[in-house]
Protein backbone atom coordinates (compact mmCIF):
# COMPACT_ATOMS: atom_id res chain seq x y z
CA UNK A 1 0.00 0.00 0.00
CA UNK A 2 2.93 2.33 0.93
CA UNK A 3 4.87 2.11 -2.35
CA UNK A 4 1.41 2.73 -4.14
CA UNK A 5 0.89 5.61 -2.43
CA UNK A 6 4.12 7.24 -3.06
CA UNK A 7 3.67 6.30 -6.39
CA UNK A 8 0.29 7.35 -7.35
CA UNK A 9 1.47 11.02 -6.10
CA UNK A 10 5.26 10.59 -7.72
CA UNK A 11 3.63 9.85 -11.25
CA UNK A 12 1.20 12.92 -10.46
CA UNK A 13 3.52 15.62 -9.39
CA UNK A 14 4.38 18.84 -11.84
CA UNK A 15 7.59 17.49 -13.00
CA UNK A 16 8.65 20.47 -14.24
CA UNK A 17 12.39 20.78 -13.32
CA UNK A 18 12.62 17.34 -12.20
CA UNK A 19 14.47 14.23 -13.68
CA UNK A 20 12.47 10.97 -13.91
CA UNK A 21 14.35 10.18 -10.70
CA UNK A 22 12.62 13.08 -8.60
CA UNK A 23 15.67 14.97 -8.37
CA UNK A 24 15.51 18.77 -9.07
CA UNK A 25 17.24 19.42 -12.64
CA UNK A 26 18.15 23.40 -11.04
CA UNK A 27 20.16 24.39 -8.05
CA UNK A 28 17.31 25.85 -7.08
CA UNK A 29 14.53 24.82 -3.57
CA UNK A 30 11.75 22.96 -4.11
CA UNK A 31 8.73 22.70 -2.09
CA UNK A 32 6.11 19.96 -2.30
CA UNK A 33 2.89 20.11 -0.59
CA UNK A 34 2.08 17.40 1.72
CA UNK A 35 -1.00 17.86 2.72
CA UNK A 36 -4.12 20.25 1.91
CA UNK A 37 -6.87 19.48 4.38
CA UNK A 38 -8.17 21.16 7.35
CA UNK A 39 -7.03 20.19 10.63
CA UNK A 40 -8.96 16.96 10.99
CA UNK A 41 -8.10 15.64 7.58
CA UNK A 42 -10.38 13.31 5.23
CA UNK A 43 -11.63 11.53 6.22
CA UNK A 44 -12.56 13.09 9.56
CA UNK A 45 -12.97 10.99 12.60
CA UNK A 46 -16.60 10.32 13.42
CA UNK A 47 -17.71 11.76 10.38
CA UNK A 48 -20.52 9.85 7.77
CA UNK A 49 -20.83 12.49 4.91
CA UNK A 50 -20.51 11.82 1.62
CA UNK A 51 -17.19 12.69 1.11
CA UNK A 52 -15.34 11.07 4.27
CA UNK A 53 -16.89 7.78 3.53
CA UNK A 54 -15.58 7.89 -0.02
CA UNK A 55 -12.16 8.35 1.30
CA UNK A 56 -12.57 5.44 3.93
CA UNK A 57 -13.09 3.09 0.67
CA UNK A 58 -10.56 4.50 -1.66
CA UNK A 59 -6.91 5.55 -0.49
CA UNK A 60 -6.93 7.85 -3.46
CA UNK A 61 -9.44 10.47 -1.88
CA UNK A 62 -7.82 10.68 1.11
CA UNK A 63 -6.16 13.96 1.92
CA UNK A 64 -3.84 15.20 5.09
CA UNK A 65 -3.96 18.56 6.92
CA UNK A 66 -1.54 21.33 5.36
CA UNK A 67 2.38 20.75 5.78
CA UNK A 68 5.10 20.98 2.81
CA UNK A 69 8.22 19.85 2.36
CA UNK A 70 11.45 21.91 1.71
CA UNK A 71 14.42 20.50 -0.01
CA UNK A 72 17.58 23.33 -0.04
CA UNK A 73 19.70 23.39 -2.68
CA UNK A 74 22.25 21.91 0.05
CA UNK A 75 19.77 18.62 -0.04
CA UNK A 76 18.90 19.49 3.36
CA UNK A 77 15.12 18.63 4.37
CA UNK A 78 12.65 20.68 5.99
CA UNK A 79 9.04 20.83 6.89
CA UNK A 80 6.22 23.31 7.72
CA UNK A 81 3.61 22.04 10.03
CA UNK A 82 3.87 18.50 11.77
CA UNK A 83 0.49 16.66 11.55
CA UNK A 84 -0.93 13.33 12.40
CA UNK A 85 -0.26 11.79 9.02
CA UNK A 86 3.61 12.54 9.38
CA UNK A 87 4.56 8.86 8.17
CA UNK A 88 2.80 8.79 5.10
CA UNK A 89 3.40 12.88 4.39
CA UNK A 90 7.47 11.85 4.57
CA UNK A 91 6.55 8.95 2.43
CA UNK A 92 4.91 10.97 -0.35
CA UNK A 93 7.89 13.32 -0.09
CA UNK A 94 10.58 10.61 -0.68
CA UNK A 95 11.51 10.22 -3.91
CA UNK A 96 11.21 6.51 -4.85
CA UNK A 97 13.96 4.11 -4.46
CA UNK A 98 15.25 6.46 -1.72
CA UNK A 99 15.32 5.94 1.87
CA UNK A 100 11.98 7.57 3.88
CA UNK A 101 13.53 11.54 4.04
CA UNK A 102 13.56 12.33 7.41
CA UNK A 103 13.11 16.26 8.21
CA UNK A 104 15.77 18.08 10.14
CA UNK A 105 13.78 21.28 10.91
CA UNK A 106 10.05 22.09 11.38
CA UNK A 107 8.64 25.33 11.30
CA UNK A 108 5.08 26.01 12.89
CA UNK A 109 2.17 28.74 11.96
CA UNK A 110 0.24 28.30 15.33
CA UNK A 111 -0.20 25.78 17.79
CA UNK A 112 -3.64 24.71 16.91
CA UNK A 113 -4.63 21.24 16.59
CA UNK A 114 -3.56 19.68 13.50
CA UNK A 115 -0.55 22.16 12.73
CA UNK A 116 1.25 20.57 15.28
CA UNK A 117 -0.24 16.83 16.40
CA UNK A 118 2.45 15.04 14.74
CA UNK A 119 4.96 16.31 17.53
CA UNK A 120 5.02 13.77 19.62
CA UNK A 121 6.32 10.75 16.56
CA UNK A 122 9.64 12.56 16.99
CA UNK A 123 10.26 11.66 20.67
CA UNK A 124 10.99 8.07 22.44
CA UNK A 125 7.73 6.24 21.07
CA UNK A 126 8.38 6.05 17.82
CA UNK A 127 11.47 8.08 15.56
CA UNK A 128 13.56 8.79 18.74
CA UNK A 129 15.05 11.57 16.51
CA UNK A 130 17.83 13.82 18.08
CA UNK A 131 18.14 17.32 18.34
CA UNK A 132 15.22 18.82 15.21
CA UNK A 133 15.39 22.43 15.24
CA UNK A 134 11.61 23.34 15.60
CA UNK A 135 11.25 27.67 14.82
CA UNK A 136 7.82 29.19 16.11
CA UNK A 137 7.05 33.21 17.03
CA UNK A 138 8.39 33.97 20.63
CA UNK A 139 4.53 33.87 22.07
CA UNK A 140 4.13 30.22 20.38
CA UNK A 141 7.61 29.19 21.78
CA UNK A 142 6.61 30.11 25.58
CA UNK A 143 3.42 28.01 25.00
CA UNK A 144 4.49 25.18 22.90
CA UNK A 145 7.74 24.62 25.63
CA UNK A 146 5.40 24.62 28.76
CA UNK A 147 3.56 21.64 27.20
CA UNK A 148 4.67 18.55 29.35
CA UNK A 149 5.17 16.16 26.36
CA UNK A 150 7.50 19.27 25.02
CA UNK A 151 8.81 19.42 28.10
CA UNK A 152 10.13 15.77 28.28
CA UNK A 153 11.29 16.01 24.29
CA UNK A 154 13.50 18.62 25.18
CA UNK A 155 15.04 16.99 27.83
CA UNK A 156 15.83 13.96 25.77
CA UNK A 157 17.36 15.80 23.22
CA UNK A 158 14.53 15.38 20.57
CA UNK A 159 13.98 18.64 19.81
CA UNK A 160 15.37 22.29 20.00
CA UNK A 161 12.57 25.27 19.72
CA UNK A 162 13.80 28.21 18.74
CA UNK A 163 12.13 31.75 18.85
CA UNK A 164 12.45 33.86 15.83
CA UNK A 165 10.98 37.51 15.65
CA UNK A 166 8.02 38.55 13.39
CA UNK A 167 9.32 39.98 9.46
CA UNK A 168 13.01 38.22 10.57
CA UNK A 169 13.69 35.95 7.39
CA UNK A 170 16.21 33.27 8.78
CA UNK A 171 17.84 30.26 7.25
CA UNK A 172 16.57 27.26 9.15
CA UNK A 173 19.74 25.68 8.02
CA UNK A 174 22.87 28.05 7.17
CA UNK A 175 23.37 27.57 3.46
CA UNK A 176 20.47 25.52 2.83
CA UNK A 177 19.26 28.26 -0.32
CA UNK A 178 16.54 29.53 1.37
CA UNK A 179 14.88 31.68 3.84
CA UNK A 180 11.85 31.88 6.06
CA UNK A 181 10.00 34.77 7.13
CA UNK A 182 7.00 34.63 9.69
CA UNK A 183 4.47 37.07 9.48
CA UNK A 184 1.71 37.89 11.94
CA UNK A 185 -2.22 36.94 10.82
CA UNK A 186 -5.44 37.81 12.47
CA UNK A 187 -6.93 34.73 13.93
CA UNK A 188 -7.83 32.88 16.90
CA UNK A 189 -5.37 33.51 19.83
CA UNK A 190 -6.38 31.03 22.71
CA UNK A 191 -3.44 29.14 21.97
CA UNK A 192 -0.84 31.60 21.01
CA UNK A 193 -0.49 33.94 17.97
CA UNK A 194 -0.96 32.94 13.67
CA UNK A 195 2.07 33.46 11.35
CA UNK A 196 1.69 33.16 7.88
CA UNK A 197 5.27 31.72 6.56
CA UNK A 198 7.17 33.24 3.53
CA UNK A 199 9.57 30.88 1.55
CA UNK A 200 12.48 33.59 0.16
CA UNK A 201 13.98 32.09 -2.86
CA UNK A 202 16.75 33.84 -5.05
CA UNK A 203 13.62 34.13 -7.62
CA UNK A 204 10.82 33.64 -5.77
CA UNK A 205 8.91 33.95 -2.77
CA UNK A 206 6.06 31.76 -1.85
CA UNK A 207 3.48 32.43 0.67
CA UNK A 208 1.86 29.80 2.73
CA UNK A 209 -1.04 30.79 4.98
CA UNK A 210 -3.54 28.69 5.53
CA UNK A 211 -5.54 29.80 8.19
CA UNK A 212 -6.68 33.76 9.11
CA UNK A 213 -9.99 35.01 10.64
CA UNK A 214 -11.14 37.05 7.67
CA UNK A 215 -9.49 39.47 4.64
CA UNK A 216 -11.38 42.33 6.21
CA UNK A 217 -8.93 41.70 9.95
CA UNK A 218 -5.88 40.88 7.47
CA UNK A 219 -6.06 44.20 4.87
CA UNK A 220 -7.00 46.15 8.06
CA UNK A 221 -4.24 44.95 10.18
CA UNK A 222 -1.92 45.88 7.05
CA UNK A 223 -3.44 49.19 6.08
CA UNK A 224 -4.17 47.74 2.62
CA UNK A 225 -7.15 48.21 0.81
CA UNK A 226 -7.26 45.01 -1.54
CA UNK A 227 -5.38 41.56 -1.21
CA UNK A 228 -3.25 42.10 -4.69
CA UNK A 229 -1.48 45.14 -2.22
CA UNK A 230 -1.11 42.85 0.80
CA UNK A 231 0.61 40.30 -1.67
CA UNK A 232 2.92 42.78 -2.81
CA UNK A 233 4.60 44.39 0.45
CA UNK A 234 6.08 40.74 0.24
CA UNK A 235 6.49 40.33 -3.11
CA UNK A 236 5.08 37.34 -3.08
CA UNK A 237 5.01 35.07 -6.37
CA UNK A 238 2.93 32.03 -5.49
CA UNK A 239 -0.01 31.97 -2.72
CA UNK A 240 -1.42 28.89 -0.53
CA UNK A 241 -4.22 30.59 1.34
CA UNK A 242 -6.59 29.52 3.30
CA UNK A 243 -9.51 28.03 1.19
CA UNK A 244 -11.19 26.36 4.55
CA UNK A 245 -14.64 26.55 4.02
CA UNK A 246 -16.65 27.21 -0.05
CA UNK A 247 -19.59 29.04 1.83
CA UNK A 248 -20.97 29.59 5.14
CA UNK A 249 -23.49 27.15 5.10
CA UNK A 250 -21.46 24.13 4.40
CA UNK A 251 -22.25 22.85 8.77
CA UNK A 252 -25.65 22.64 9.68
CA UNK A 253 -26.28 22.35 13.35
CA UNK A 254 -22.75 24.19 14.32
CA UNK A 255 -22.16 27.91 14.39
CA UNK A 256 -19.46 28.54 11.78
CA UNK A 257 -18.61 32.06 13.33
CA UNK A 258 -17.06 30.68 16.14
CA UNK A 259 -14.30 28.93 13.57
CA UNK A 260 -13.35 31.83 11.30
CA UNK A 261 -12.15 31.96 8.08
CA UNK A 262 -12.82 33.79 4.81
CA UNK A 263 -14.97 31.14 2.78
CA UNK A 264 -13.78 30.88 -0.72
CA UNK A 265 -16.44 32.50 -1.90
CA UNK A 266 -15.55 35.99 0.13
CA UNK A 267 -11.68 35.06 -1.69
CA UNK A 268 -13.02 34.95 -5.20
CA UNK A 269 -15.18 38.04 -4.99
CA UNK A 270 -11.99 40.19 -3.46
CA UNK A 271 -9.71 38.98 -6.30
CA UNK A 272 -11.97 38.44 -9.49
CA UNK A 273 -10.36 36.96 -12.22
CA UNK A 274 -6.35 36.30 -12.60
CA UNK A 275 -4.69 39.50 -14.31
CA UNK A 276 -1.15 38.96 -16.06
CA UNK A 277 1.00 40.32 -13.35
CA UNK A 278 -1.03 38.49 -9.99
CA UNK A 279 0.88 35.41 -8.18
CA UNK A 280 -0.06 32.23 -8.99
CA UNK A 281 -3.13 31.30 -5.72
CA UNK A 282 -4.18 27.91 -4.90
CA UNK A 283 -6.77 27.06 -1.71
CA UNK A 284 -5.48 24.53 0.72
CA UNK A 285 -7.01 23.87 4.38
CA UNK A 286 -9.69 22.45 2.62
CA UNK A 287 -12.43 21.55 5.38
CA UNK A 288 -13.86 18.07 4.66
CA UNK A 289 -17.52 19.92 3.75
CA UNK A 290 -15.95 22.15 1.41
CA UNK A 291 -17.20 20.98 -2.24
CA UNK A 292 -13.97 22.14 -4.19
CA UNK A 293 -12.56 18.69 -2.74
CA UNK A 294 -14.74 17.48 -5.43
CA UNK A 295 -12.79 17.48 -8.43
CA UNK A 296 -15.61 17.18 -10.70
CA UNK A 297 -17.99 19.93 -8.28
CA UNK A 298 -18.97 23.43 -10.28
CA UNK A 299 -17.55 24.87 -7.52
CA UNK A 300 -13.89 24.06 -8.20
CA UNK A 301 -14.89 24.44 -11.97
CA UNK A 302 -15.71 28.58 -10.65
CA UNK A 303 -12.27 28.78 -8.87
CA UNK A 304 -10.66 27.34 -11.98
CA UNK A 305 -12.53 29.22 -14.51
CA UNK A 306 -11.23 32.63 -12.42
CA UNK A 307 -7.53 31.13 -13.56
CA UNK A 308 -6.75 29.82 -9.64
CA UNK A 309 -5.91 26.68 -8.48
CA UNK A 310 -7.31 24.29 -5.58
CA UNK A 311 -3.98 23.07 -4.15
CA UNK A 312 -2.87 18.86 -4.65
CA UNK A 313 -0.77 16.98 -2.57
CA UNK A 314 2.19 16.51 -4.41
CA UNK A 315 2.96 19.04 -6.54
CA UNK A 316 6.19 20.00 -6.39
CA UNK A 317 7.37 24.12 -6.63
CA UNK A 318 9.88 25.45 -6.77
CA UNK A 319 12.27 28.55 -6.31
Amino acid sequence: MVLLWNDYYFRNRRFKDWDPYGYPMTSGVSVTILGTAQDGGIPQSGCSCRTCMEAHKDFKLRKYPVCLGVIGSDGSKHIIEITKNLSEQLMIWTTIGKEIFIPETVSISHLHLGHIEGIGQFGKPVMGLKKIDIFLSRENKKNFDNRSDIRLMIEDDNIRTHAKEFYQPFEPKEGCGFSLQFIPIPHRSELGDTSAIIINGKERNILFMPDQDSWEKTLEYYSKDNVRDFFRIFDIDEALIDGTFWSMEELPGRNISEIPHPTIQDSLQLLGKKMEDDPEISFLHLNHSNPVNDINSKQRKIVELNGWKIAEMGNVLTL
